[in-house]
């Protein structure tokens, strides 16, 4: 998903671009953590959409199942919060693959609730300072 662009940026969508980064963040850390223990994610995987995600998942099981099983091994493996190596590398974009009508209806539909009383946290009112 695509922030708004910064011309002319609202309150709404600056909490918005502001929310949709922190998650960025969070998941390219995660797959960073991921791909420091599975060599397939460390290079483009030449399959099918469904297998990947399949693929994906799998890793996730398996580090889930290997942390509680033998938690000291995956502290073995390295302090993943100070590894350079694991850093996630967004892959380029592929031509004919913009913004959709349904993105956009998404990403407004996100706005609104990042910004309503259930969707909203205390600190994101920050990002307007």
């Amino acid at each position: 998903m695509r922030p708004f662009p910064r011309k002319e940026l609202s309150d709404e969508k600056r909490i918005f671009n502001y929310r949709l980064s922190r998650a960025r963040k969070q998941i390219e850390c995660a797959f960073g953590v991921l791909s420091s223990m599975w060599r397939i994610l460390r290079k483009p995987i030449e399959v099918q959409v469904d297998f990947a995600t399949d693929i994906v998942k799998a890793t996730c099981v398996l580090h889930n199942y290997i942390q509680n099983r033998e938690p000291d091994r995956i502290k073995e493996m390295g302090n993943f919060e100070d590894d350079t190596n694991s850093t996630f590398t967004p892959t380029p974009a592929r031509p004919g693959r913009g913004h959709t009508g349904d993105g956009k209806a998404v990403r407004n539909i996100l706005m609104k609730y990042f910004t309503s009383p259930t969707g909203s946290v205390h600190w994101q009112t920050n990002v307007l300072i």
